[in-house]
């Protein structure tokens, strides 16, 4: 009879097979469904093109100064209900064009962010610029690639640790499938294909594109691998991405402690009135002052407990950061960066730290010294200059008397020439 049972219900389980994951079967989490209807397994199924319209990302700009408008994310972590727009990515308004700075997480939300900018001012994107590699910063690549011709310029992180589609003896490969290609719906992610960077900087550079003075600043390992920041030293404005987050816990999963720190000290070695972060609302003078305090007492409390023995095991039940519980994405966040922060705090050196506030100090002095030996030269060479002017006018002065005693029937006498004050040093 067992024998019987079993061949029966293995029978029903093959008959059904072809119903299993079909569109027409009734689930009851409609989570589990995709925009057109396809099953999805689980978040790292690869991704199946349907039919169905695109999503609606429902971006609305944010002008942050004269010419810098923002668009911001959630504040979550990438998800399907928020299409993977859960960071923050800028437009500049050029003379001619507009300057993409980090351009989302997907070719569809670049699509539609542009549609924004372009009532805005109906400009093309002709250059990208990209903060980091992590792919909520910048999927939306190749829209403005196929569509706007545009140069991306970013780190060469990006282009060592991913791969876009390739033509390799003779045959069509696809692209690398990110995190957000896999986990989110196919609406989404549609069309969206990894453009790398197509230059790459070895150290901090000044630009000027469509009549915009901008400072792309390295910043190194702290947040990611390779990290940069936008300064626009006219506007006064920096554009941080994820070296500076507020409104939320922070996440250093592939980031290092005092990589942060430094970051945050180049940029409050600038002047600025405004800072975008890459994940938070906050964007005024004190939009960098929440990760500044993070850093500080997540590495103080770790270095405390390392000098009093914990291990590595019990470091996140030690340090809790109890005042960043109310705190979006705490719980998931902050014990990751206290575990990998104890990890690299096991070699911490003081060394490591630069005080970028002094080496601006020093960088103006040094200007201000050059300049002042500028006019100082300038100055003594305007005193040598001088004294030949007033030659000049003596010798134009003697050839007038000489020319007007020949023109002259009676040649009256000359009176003697008045000496000539002697000229003041400069």
């Amino acid at each position: 009879m067992k024998k019987i049972l079993s061949i029966v219900l293995i029978l029903a389980f093959v008959i059904s097979m072809p119903f299993i994951f079909n569109k027409s079967v009734t689930v009851e989490n409609p989570n589990k469904l995709d925009i057109d209807g396809n099953f999805i397994l689980n978040e790292w199924v690869p991704s199946r093109v349907g039919e169905g319209p695109d999503w609606n990302y429902n971006l609305k700009p944010v002008k942050i100064s004269d010419r810098v408008w923002c668009f911001f994310g959630a504040m979550e972590m990438p998800t399907k209900e928020n299409a993977g727009d859960m960071s923050n990515s800028c437009y500049i308004k050029g003379d001619t064009e507009w300057i993409a700075w980090d351009s989302g997480p997907s070719y569809i939300f670049a699509k539609q962010a542009y549609a924004e900018m372009k009532k805005i001012a109906d400009m093309p994107v002709k250059t990208v610029i990209i903060s980091h590699e992590h792919d909520d910063h910048w999927l939306g690549n190749n829209y403005y690639k196929e569509v706007h011709g545009a140069k991306i310029i970013g780190a060469h992180s990006i282009n060592e640790n991913y791969f876009g589609p390739r033509h390799i003896e003779g045959k069509d490969y696809p692209g690398m499938q990110t995190r957000m290609i896999k986990a989110l719906y196919q609406n989404a992610t549609r069309d969206t294909v990894l453009a790398l960077t197509d230059e790459a900087h070895d150290d901090t550079v000044e630009l000027k594109i469509a009549g915009v003075n901008l400072e792309y600043v390295k910043v190194g390992y702290a947040h990611s691998e390779e990290d940069w920041y936008l300064y626009l030293p006219d506007d006064k404005v920096v554009l941080a991405a994820d070296v500076v987050m507020n409104g939320r816990v922070t996440s250093n999963r592939d980031g290092l402690v005092i990589g942060q720190i430094n970051a945050i000290n180049s940029i409050r070695a600038r002047e600025w009135d405004y800072l975008v972060p890459g994940h938070g609302f906050i964007t005024d003078k004190t939009a960098a002052d929440e990760s500044v305090k993070y850093f500080s007492i997540l590495t103080d409390r770790v270095l405390e407990k390392m000098e009093d023995g914990v291990i590595a095991d019990f470091i996140t039940k030690e340090v809790t950061l109890d005042e960043y519980r109310e705190k979006d994405l705490y719980y998931i966040l902050s014990p990751q960066n206290v575990f990998r922060s104890y990890e690299e705090l096991e070699m911490y050196d003081e060394d490591d730290l630069i005080d970028y506030v002094a080496l601006e100090a020093e960088k103006k002095a040094k200007k201000e010294a050059a300049a002042k030996a500028k006019a100082e030269a300038e100055a003594a060479q305007a005193q040598t200059v001088e004294p030949t002017k007033v030659e000049k006018t003596e010798e134009v002065n003697t050839e007038a008397a000489d020319a007007a005693k020949t023109e002259s029937t009676e040649v009256p006498s000359v009176p003697s020439v008045p000496s000539v004050p002697a000229v003041e040093s400069v």
